[in-house]
């Protein structure tokens, strides 16, 4: 068999990349648009690093590693990815690339490698064990069938609309709200909010910059960004992301400000934007939590959500000059 060669990927890659993602885990696929979109749009102070692997010149995986600030990093904390084509699956190659990647990473500085992989991916999971990544966390995803509770969560989207009027809290989306800020106001609450999400490793603050962009996204139309106002002020707020060639309707984020906490806002938003999916004929929705996020797994089984394969984050502390 030939040998496995690598080379550095370049913007006109982006949708390649997609394909090859996808090819390497179905149940996932990656929008090329969206891709290339994230790839020309950097994260502001993030460093990256993407690859492929080839045999006989044609490209067989994916491969990239990304982090932030060094100096906003104590623990120096790198992702890597792996995405092998199935056709290509070989536990001894994925471990040997996961190798290869993790060496890159730990020259440009890292000293924690971190992986996602899926559940249902016993050839990753065997690889990551085999160079020596543990498992640390859980995400937990699963999927609402639209076409089964459509009719029932747009009555109940109407009823919270209801209900939270008598209490002074507004229901609208950010294309309605006519605020002189509005962006940077949905800012601070994604910052704060954000570091509620139960994690291990740091979470960095989003720039002005990079989430006005990300909100700008083609997969993320301001008329399907739900916000809970309050005094014109946003305290909740949920939006599902709308690839635009391929792969599942996703759950981009749902928050709610601390001090308006268990009165309903993050399932009454959240009902919002499925209702409005119901409307638009989508037919399943996804999400992920992770497993220690009890508030927001009770809501996503109260709405009819069922479990499927979720992901598992896998650390590898280094402390030579491998990884």
């Amino acid at each position: 068999m030939s040998a496995v060669t690598y080379r550095p990927a370049t913007l006109d890659d982006a949708e390649l990349a997609a394909d090859v993602m996808t090819a390497s885990y179905p149940a996932l696929p990656q929008d090329p648009v969206i891709t290339r979109r994230r790839w020309e749009s950097p994260r502001k102070g993030f460093g990256y690093g993407r690859f492929f692997a080839e045999r006989d010149a044609a490209p067989i995986a994916y491969l990239g590693w990304i982090h932030g600030p060094w100096e906003r990093l104590p623990d120096r904390h790198c992702e890597v990815e792996v995405w092998l084509d199935r056709k290509d699956l070989d536990r001894e190659l994925l471990a040997s690339m996961i190798e290869w990647l993790g060496e890159r990473a730990v020259a440009e500085g890292a000293r924690l490698l971190m992986c996602y992989c899926a559940e249902d991916e016993p050839e990753m999971l065997d690889a990551l064990a085999a160079r020596g990544y543990k498992r640390e966390r859980t995400e937990r995803v699963s999927e609402l069938d639209l076409r089964k509770h459509g009719a029932r969560l747009v009555a109940e989207a109407k009823q919270a609309c209801e209900t939270l009027a008598g209490e002074g809290i507004e229901l609208t989306t950010l294309a309605r709200w006519k605020d002189a800020t509005p962006i940077r106001k949905l800012l601070e609450l994604s910052n704060l909010t954000a570091q509620d999400m139960p994690h291990t490793l740091p979470i960095i603050d989003e720039t002005y910059e990079d989430f006005e962009r990300r909100l700008h996204a083609p997969d993320r139309p301001h008329d399907r960004i739900w916000i809970a106002l309050h005094d014109d002020r946003p305290v909740s707020m949920s939006y599902l992301k709308f690839p635009p060639v391929r792969g599942p309707v996703w759950t981009s984020y749902t928050c709610t400000h601390p001090a308006y906490r268990s009165r309903g806002l993050a399932k009454a938003v959240k009902l919002q934007g499925l209702a409005q999916a119901v409307e638009l004929g989508v037919p399943l929705v996804c999400t992920d939590n992770d497993s220690e996020n009890a508030p927001m797994l009770r809501i996503n089984q109260q709405l009819g959500y069922e479990p499927r394969p979720g992901f598992v984050e896998h650390h590898k502390r280094v402390t030579d000059t491998r990884a």
